[in-house]
């Protein structure tokens, strides 16, 4: 009886020292226990909200005009004047540098004074012609005389013809000693000075109009095939937090031979002139996008089974939720998914020892 007893009163001891916080016969929390209630801290939390979510092919690239020119000089001689530098913006047709052309300005003279005197022998040598005609129609001249007047006559003419094509490329050479911008641009390149001596066909000056730009990006064999043109492109300038959009126009169908990738070329607008050729960009070609799902980091969702799913926090408890994800960023470190409503809120991250039904409680909401 004294060991009965005294076994009785150790189980009573123990369930003494639980606090009576479970019925050991009926296995059932004591209504006067507290839950235990964990606390979250406000970045533990996030609400659900409409975004876009892109999927995207990481590229880097060098930006480069899309249309530039290259001036060589057309004549030798030596530079009298150069009247734009590096930097300055000129005009299509605007003369940017002038040549010495005293000489061929004195050669077009000689040639002018040369086809005045061919042009005033031709005049002579066809009214002579003409009376000639009129004598051979009298019978006072022979045919084989016509013949050889109408042959001197061609010949005049085939001189001042010959003359006159002398002049017209003297004439084009004292205009080339005047170089004149191609095209509408920023003057990015100048080789010459004034009193130095150029050669015919020696690169002088180049122009480049930056309104609109190239970003060529080297894109790997293995994934050239999710690239097509018309895909939008958001490109990063180097040393700034500034996003350009970009639309893919062409691919190179033709692999580099040392690397095997193939260059894709993204047209970007620059009609304020912010962006500067040579600049460095990266960011990404949009494979795929969405815009009107919810939208949440990888780090919220987890899964189990093959089947993602979110611990959701509703009425101060964790509740789990299965969700199907549309579209993965793993460039953004995002989700498109469905399965939520925009303002439910979810756990921004799998915190240890929570699980669903357990009461939560945190500071504010985010």
């Amino acid at each position: 009886m004294r060991i009965e007893l005294g076994m009785g009163l150790l189980v009573l001891g123990l369930l003494s020292a639980c606090g009576g916080k479970e019925d050991l016969a009926s296995g059932k929390r004591d209504a006067s226990a507290p839950a235990v209630v964990r606390q979250l801290a406000a970045g533990d939390i996030l609400q659900a909200r409409i975004g876009r979510v892109s999927d995207t092919l990481p590229v880097t690239a060098t930006l480069a005009a899309l249309n530039f020119s290259e001036m060589s000089a057309e004549v030798e001689g030596r530079v009298r004047e150069v009247r734009v530098r590096e930097g300055e913006a000129v005009k299509a047709g605007q003369v940017l540098a002038v040549l010495d052309s005293e000489s061929l300005g004195e050669s077009v003279k000689e040639q002018q004074a040369q086809l005045d005197n061919q042009q005033a022998r031709q005049a002579l040598a066809r009214i002579k012609l003409a009376k000639q005609r009129e004598l051979y129609q009298q019978g006072f001249i022979s045919k084989l005389a016509i013949d050889e007047l109408e042959s001197d006559y061609r010949v005049r003419e085939g001189e001042f013809k010959a003359q006159a094509a002398q002049l017209a490329r003297a004439t084009r050479a004292l205009a080339d000693t005047r170089l004149r911008a191609p095209i509408s641009g920023v003057l990015y390149q100048r080789k010459i000075n004034a009193g130095d001596m150029v050669a015919r066909n020696q690169k002088v000056l180049a122009v480049a109009d930056l309104s609109v730009l190239e970003a060529v990006a080297s894109v790997p064999s293995r994934l050239i095939a999710q690239v097509k043109p018309g895909q939008q492109a958001q490109l990063q300038l180097e040393g700034s937090d500034a996003l350009v959009a970009g639309e893919v126009v062409r691919i190179n169908p033709v692999a580099n031979a040392g690397t095997r990738s193939f260059n894709v070329y993204i047209r970007v607008a620059n009609d304020k002139g912010v962006l500067k050729a040579g600049q460095f960009v990266k960011g990404g070609i949009v494979l795929q996008q969405e815009s009107g799902m919810v939208n949440l980091p990888l780090a919220t969702v987890r899964e189990r089974e093959g089947k993602p799913w979110v611990m959701l926090v509703s009425d101060g408890r964790l509740s789990r939720r299965d969700i199907a994800v549309q579209l993965v960023s793993v460039s953004e470190r995002q989700l498109a998914v469905t399965g939520l409503q925009p303002g439910e809120r979810v756990l921004a991250s799998a915190l240890a020892g929570l699980k669903a039904g357990d009461r939560v409680q945190f500071n504010a909401t985010p």
